[in-house]
């Protein structure tokens, strides 16, 4: 049985190589002015369909070499995608708020943190949108930028793995809401075992093997050293960003997976002994290494999970 996570690192780390990105991030930060807003505790990341109170949050550190003094203030953007409408009812990104540089507060290291935190009623306003226009399977997306006291910008546009990895610096710049309604948390946890059903490029996934999902820290979450995902409705949304491998420095060889742009997985929400999941590898385009020098397109996978 192929091993589910070096496999395809090793496949693409052989096949690119382990140059720089030279994204503008990576220089900033090795430059006397660079800033990051690095996560430093991650709350819930879900709304829940009938309590429009529910909220997302994220705590973030300002991060630079002279504790948060580079940067004037933050631009938080929030879009949204309606999975259950094929796109009928997406919202394009608006800006949700500016937070200046004396609302973060001193924290551990004597940086300066700030609390993202937006209810379910805040994002629908903010985007025009009424809770007729939701159903669970849709999901918001919110993009912090950093507005640096000299004019530049950080964050989104150029960023790279070594900034966006969990491992590396936490820093990403983007987070994923779903709209959920809660199930049982003993739902979709336990011991599968799991087989390929169909890929983009079957030789650089693993075939087979077996994984046990846990319940998460909220509601509708699963975890397992395979796969993160929560269900949302009659969709099982993976999680942004889940690394696979790689290097902290320049992001050499970090891939990462995600969730697809149309295909959602199959799942009965009244019987959990098999699912589907859909998912990319490769997600947002990092196969690892520099794809603009070494190009390898992201593959496309659906796994069958069956119940042991």
């Amino acid at each position: 049985m192929k091993n589910q996570i070096t496999i395809l690192t090793i496949i693409l780390f052989t096949l690119i190589s382990c140059s720089s990105d030279e994204k503008p991030i990576d220089i900033f930060l090795n430059a006397p002015k660079g800033a990051l807003l690095i996560n430093t505790e991650i709350g819930n990341d879900n709304f829940v369909m009938t309590d429009l109170e529910s909220t997302f949050s994220v705590e973030v550190r300002a991060n630079d070499e002279k504790q948060g003094e580079f940067f004037d203030f933050v631009r938080v953007y929030i879009n949204f995608k309606s999975n259950t409408s094929n796109g009928v009812n997406n919202r394009d990104e608006v800006v949700l708020r500016d937070i200046p540089r004396s609302e973060f507060y001193s924290g551990e290291y004597g940086r300066p943190r700030t609390l993202l935190e937006y209810s379910f009623q805040e994002a629908l306003d903010a985007l025009g949108l009424t809770i007729n226009d939701v159903a669970p399977g849709d999901q918001f997306f919110i993009r912090p930028d950093m507005y640096l006291k000299d004019g530049r910008i950080i964050g989104y546009a150029n960023r790279s793995p070594s900034i966006i990895a969990d491992f590396c610096e936490n820093s990403p710049f983007y987070y994923q809401i779903n709209v959920i309604t809660p199930i049982q948390d003993d739902l979709y946890t336990g011991t599968y075992s799991y087989e390929v059903v169909s890929s983009s490029n079957i030789a650089g996934v693993t075939e087979s093997g077996v994984t046990t999902f846990i319940k998460g820290d909220y509601a509708n979450q699963r975890r397992s050293t395979f796969l993160d995902f929560t269900i949302a409705g009659d969709f099982i949304l993976p999680d942004i960003y889940q690394e696979r491998g790689g290097l902290c420095r320049f992001g050499a060889g970090i891939v990462f997976w995600g969730p697809q742009d149309a295909n959602f997985g199959l799942l009965d929400l009244q019987d959990d002994s098999v699912f589907e999941a859909d998912f990319v590898i490769g997600y947002d385009g990092w196969v690892g290494g520099n794809i603009s020098i070494n190009p390898i397109d992201p593959i496309r996978v659906r796994y069958r999970f069956s119940k042991q």
